[in-house]
């Protein structure tokens, strides 16, 4: 079936864009949150390959969804580069992209 992937952003927007430009044959959105509940709910039904998450959650959601989805990677989307906010959220996740980032660039981190 492809790479299935989770995304999880509250930008309505954002997800709209990721859910209409990511999917390429390979990869499949199966899913999309607004905030950490549906999130953790959600990768939990669904068990996607990929997460990608806005930094509206912290490494504690992180941990989460290594219990309710523990084979899949999470990848951090940020609005900006790294900085010590981040640090603890990008340790705990298994990459990190910025938003600004090319569809390829973010296809090829979804693939690892």
């Amino acid at each position: 079936m492809g790479i299935r992937v989770f995304v999880a952003d509250d930008d309505s927007t954002f997800r709209f864009l990721l859910r209409e430009t990511l999917p390429d044959g390979e990869i499949v959105v199966v899913g999309e949150a607004s905030d950490r509940f549906e999130l953790v709910a959600g990768a939990g039904d669904t068990k996607p390959d990929v997460i990608l998450l806005d930094q509206m959650c912290d490494a504690q959601t992180v941990g989460e969804l290594r219990v309710a989805a523990p084979d899949a990677r999470v990848i951090i989307l940020s609005g900006h580069q790294r900085d010590d906010a981040d640090q603890a959220l990008a340790a705990a996740a298994d990459g990190y992209i910025v938003k600004g980032a090319d569809l390829d660039a973010l296809r090829a981190a979804v693939r690892g």
